[in-house]
């Protein structure tokens, strides 16, 4: 009997957190990469698996990320509310089966995420500055 109401609680906390989006301008924003960009890394959503692969990712800033659901139900992409850089940085409409839905990030940081129907399934993407290189390893 609690388990109905803890996903109740949380669908409710995940609509409040995101009422302040406005869904139709960052989803037309983000779906479609810019040109130029030069890198796409992809997370997939195996079939019947519920999770997401790669779970972490690290990129680059001025990257984009493209996820591809796999699997044969619809998954909606949200960032995780209250937590990481922007915490309502992500926002999809589920992706159907088969489908795919992409965005570049432009901010240094962590963007932790969740499918707000499946809320079991979480990911992060690290947004590094593309200036730094990392120190020379000394032997």
């Amino acid at each position: 009997m609690l388990r109905p109401a803890a996903r109740l609680i949380c669908l409710l906390v995940i609509v409040i957190g995101f009422s302040s989006i406005e869904i139709s301008a960052a989803s037309a924003e983000a779906s479609v990469p810019p040109e130029g960009s030069s890198t796409v890394h992809e997370v997939r959503i195996p079939k019947a698996s519920d999770k997401f692969e790669p779970a972490l990712l690290k990129i680059k800033a001025g990257e984009t990320v493209k996820w591809v659901n796999q699997d044969d139900r619809g998954h909606p992409i949200a960032s995780i509310p209250g937590q990481g850089t922007n915490d309502k940085e992500l926002f999809s409409s589920p992706i159907p089966p088969g489908g795919s839905w992409s965005h570049t990030f432009r901010k240094v940081g962590e963007y932790p995420y969740f499918c707000y129907i499946h809320y079991v399934m979480m990911g992060a993407v690290i947004v590094e500055d593309p200036d730094k290189t990392p120190p020379a390893k000394t032997e």
